[in-house]
């Protein structure tokens, strides 16, 4: 994060969103609409969680769903809105659960970009699984886990990358793939597809950030 971003209003930052991922390369919108391209239909029902500035759901709208979105941050919603093709959006932080939805609402679920700033995720695919009509899809992205890496570590945001804390950082959270397809199949998900990506690199933090995106499958009784 650079010195411009500290000083600006969150209205600003959100605002510049989208303009920032497309100078630092990110592609993790297309990555994830690339993999569950196949099992979608025009029509149906997408819910994104932590939907931002629409960034990771676009893609979907174009492809002819309708998509409804929640964020605790107001601001991103606003830039969001000022596009004009979500059908729904509400203000919602994940980590109070019940989400604000019926039980089978949607026909598929996302959540990009999202699930590495949470340590616990179980709660979420709860919700997904009670959300997503049966046979309806849960794409998502979490930071990958290698073996000789910490669940947990602090991303520098101050300029401080060589003592980095709660007050100079973004707490991270990486989650490992057994981990992972413990809580699909916990939740009645069969995982159909998984790809790893690099999703940023940080030279001065000598940092790679690696996510796994996954597509799984509610099954009929779950």
């Amino acid at each position: 994060m650079s010195s411009d971003n500290l000083s600006s209003s969150p209205r600003e930052e959100a605002a510049r969103y989208d303009q920032q991922a497309r100078e630092q390369g990110w592609g993790g919108h297309e990555i994830l609409f690339g993999l569950m391209y196949e099992f979608i239909k025009p029509g149906e029902t997408l819910l994104d969680i932590g939907i931002g500035t629409g960034l990771s759901s676009i893609l979907f709208h174009r492809a002819g769903l309708q998509i409804y979105g929640f964020d605790s941050a107001k601001d991103m919603l606003e830039v969001c809105e000022s596009k004009g093709f979500a059908a729904q959006l509400v203000q919602h932080d994940l980590r109070l659960v019940p989400f604000p939805y019926a039980a089978r609402a949607f026909d598929h679920v996302i959540s990009l970009g999202v699930l590495n700033f949470y340590a616990e995720l179980a709660a979420v695919f709860e919700e997904a699984a009670r959300i997503i009509r049966p046979q309806g899809i849960f794409a998502f992205t979490v930071e990958d886990q290698k073996p000789d890496q910490q669940a947990e570590y602090v991303f520098p945001t101050s300029g401080d990358s060589a003592q980095p804390n709660e007050e100079t950082g973004v707490n991270m959270y990486r989650h490992s793939d057994g981990h992972i397809t413990g809580l699909l199949a916990g939740n009645g998900f069969a995982p159909l597809k998984q790809s790893e990506f690099l999703a940023a690199r940080y030279p001065a933090e000598g940092l790679d950030i690696y996510f796994r995106a996954y597509i799984a499958r509610k099954g009929e009784c779950a």
